[in-house]
């Protein structure tokens, strides 16, 4: 409804820069009741916008910050059971992409492979929504392949799952069922290299 009432979009994306770099700057500083208003505000209504506009960059790190100011103790001990393996995770990612990469052009398919870590509100709602420890997550690395159409979309999951063994209960095909905002991917577990 917000976004049917304004008529320019660069006024929303500018308010939610600016959010974003209020929510930075708090962080600077120790928690209070400014700064659980402000978290609040965050996931009532930035992150929600950001998500229905599908900058999901700006969504996560606004999530990180808020769920900081809301829950500083879940927030401390995700971060510290992640920071032990960051470096480790990121040069995992960077591995995995590139051998994803070669196996797209092996096949001549064209596309865009990337991944990154989890961010750390998205780890403890699936924590809390499947009530297990983060030692349980298998997904704690996330790769992204984007690629032209749905056909080669389900090409190359099936590369990939002919590559490396899948988890099948850690399946969710959102081209055949598309979320509400749009957003269509498949998403996959699988065990990959190292068994990781």
């Amino acid at each position: 409804m917000l976004l049917a009432l304004i008529k320019d979009i660069r006024a929303v994306l500018i308010k939610l820069a600016w959010h974003l770099q209020f929510l930075r700057l708090l962080a600077n500083s120790e928690t209070t009741d400014k700064h659980r208003c402000a978290a609040h505000q965050t996931m009532d209504v930035y992150a929600p916008i950001t998500n229905r506009l599908g900058i999901s960059h700006i969504k996560w790190e606004m999530e990180d910050l808020a769920f900081r100011f809301m829950e500083p103790e879940k927030y401390k001990s995700i971060a510290k059971s992640l920071q032990n393996t960051r470096l480790e995770r990121e040069e995992y990612i960077e591995t995995f992409t590139c051998l994803i990469a070669k196996m797209m052009q092996g096949a001549d398919i064209d596309g865009q492979v990337y991944g990154r870590p989890k961010h750390i509100y998205s780890i403890w709602k699936k924590m809390r929504r499947k009530a297990i420890g983060i030692a349980q997550l298998y997904d704690l690395r996330a790769i992204r392949i984007v690629v032209a159409d749905i056909e080669t979309c389900y090409k190359v999951l099936g590369m990939v799952h002919e590559r490396w063994p899948h988890i099948p209960e850690e399946w969710d095909d959102y081209i055949a069922n598309r979320k509400p905002n749009g957003y269509q991917s498949i998403h996959t577990v699988v065990i990959g290299p190292r068994g990781r």
